[in-house]
C-alpha cells in the first residue's frame, strides 16, 4: 500500500486546491446550460487526483464576486451567466463601445486635421516649385541678357580699338603733310607784283 504522505504530481493547479484538512483535491464542476441551477456550479472534493479533467471540470477556484457561477471551457474558466451578470457585461461592453466610438471619432478629427495640413503643406510646396522655376527662368534670362552685354561690349571695344587706330593714322598723315620738305619752297607773295609795279 502506498504511503499517505506521497502524492503523485498533481493537474496543474491542483494541488494548490487541495485543502489541507482531508489531503483531498477540489476540483470544480460546471454546466452553464443545465436547467438545474445547482449544476451550474458544483465544488467536488476527491482523495485522489484525476490525471485528465472531465468534461465540464475545472481547477481554478472562481471569483466570489460572480453571482451565478459556471465555468465553461470556450473561455478557460468561470463567468457568470446570471441575468444580471450577462446585464453587467453587456453593460461594460456598451461603455466600452462608446469610450471606443468616442476615440474613433477623435481618431477621424485628427486625421481630418491631418489631412488638411498635408493638403496645405502640398500646396505650399507647389507654390515653393513654382516659385524655384520662374527664379530660374529669371536667372537663365538673366545670364543670356548679360551674355549679350558682354558680348556687346567686347564689339564696341573692338570699334574703340579700330577708331584709335584710324585716329593714330591720320594723325600720322597730318604731321607728314605739315612739315617743309626741300622739294616744295613757300608760296612767294605775288601782292608785291602787282602792287609793285607802278
Amino acid at each position: 500500500m502506498a504511503d499517505e504522505n506521497t502524492q503523485v504530481a498533481p493537474v496543474a493547479g491542483a494541488e494548490e486546491n487541495a485543502t489541507q484538512e482531508n489531503k483531498g483535491f477540489t476540483y470544480y464542476f460546471s454546466d452553464p446550460d443545465s436547467v438545474n441551477a445547482e449544476m451550474h456550479h458544483v465544488v467536488i472534493t476527491l482523495p485522489y487526483e484525476l490525471p485528465e479533467l472531465p468534461w465540464h471540470w475545472h481547477i481554478e477556484k472562481p471569483d466570489d464576486s460572480l453571482k451565478d457561477l459556471g465555468c465553461d471551457s470556450k473561455f478557460h474558466g468561470c463567468v457568470d451567466i446570471s441575468k444580471a451578470g450577462h446585464s453587467a457585461i453587456m453593460q461594460q461592453s456598451t461603455q466600452k463601445i462608446e469610450e471606443l466610438d468616442k476615440k474613433s471619432a477623435e481618431l477621424d478629427k485628427k486625421n481630418a486635421a491631418l489631412d488638411q495640413a498635408n493638403d496645405k503643406f502640398d500646396q505650399a510646396m507647389k507654390a515653393m516649385q513654382q516659385s524655384q522655376q520662374v527664379q530660374t527662368q529669371q536667372s537663365l534670362a538673366l545670364t543670356q541678357g548679360l551674355q549679350k552685354v558682354a558680348e556687346g561690349q567686347e564689339q564696341a571695344n573692338k570699334v574703340m580699338a579700330s577708331m584709335q587706330q584710324i585716329l593714330v593714322g591720320m594723325q600720322a598723315d597730318q604731321a607728314k603733310t605739315a612739315t617743309p620738305t626741300s622739294d616744295t619752297k613757300p608760296a612767294e607773295n605775288t601782292n608785291k607784283q602787282e602792287n609793285g609795279g607802278n
